[in-house]
């Protein structure tokens, strides 16, 4: 799949731009384990939150909501900080590691 954006993290207006609205991706509170998920874009709130979105081999979208501290937007199940992702960049939440 192609973007035609390379910056993963975007301004909602930038998104729109792009012809991404997260408005319509399935809210999740975690990443689903297990199935290998391609990063889009994350879109600032007030650049206190991002929300990273999400597609899957399938063309499900996610919406994962982050809410940063001190600079770190973590997403817990993959521990890794939303602000370095890239766009297209693959992951997989290990079975059985999604935290409670």
């Amino acid at each position: 799949m192609k973007f035609k954006h390379t910056q993963f993290t975007l301004s909602f207006r930038q998104a729109l731009e792009y012809g991404i609205d997260y408005r319509d991706f399935e809210k999740i509170d975690r990443l689903p384990e297990g199935i290998p998920l391609m990063a889009i874009a994350g879109v600032w709130g007030n650049y206190s939150d991002i929300r990273c979105l999400f597609i899957d081999q399938t063309g499900k979208t996610y919406r994962r909501h982050i809410t940063g501290r001190a600079g770190q937007y973590i997403i817990r199940e993959l521990d890794l900080n939303a602000k370095e992702m890239q766009v297209g960049q693959v992951v997989v939440v290990e079975v059985g590691t999604c935290p409670t």
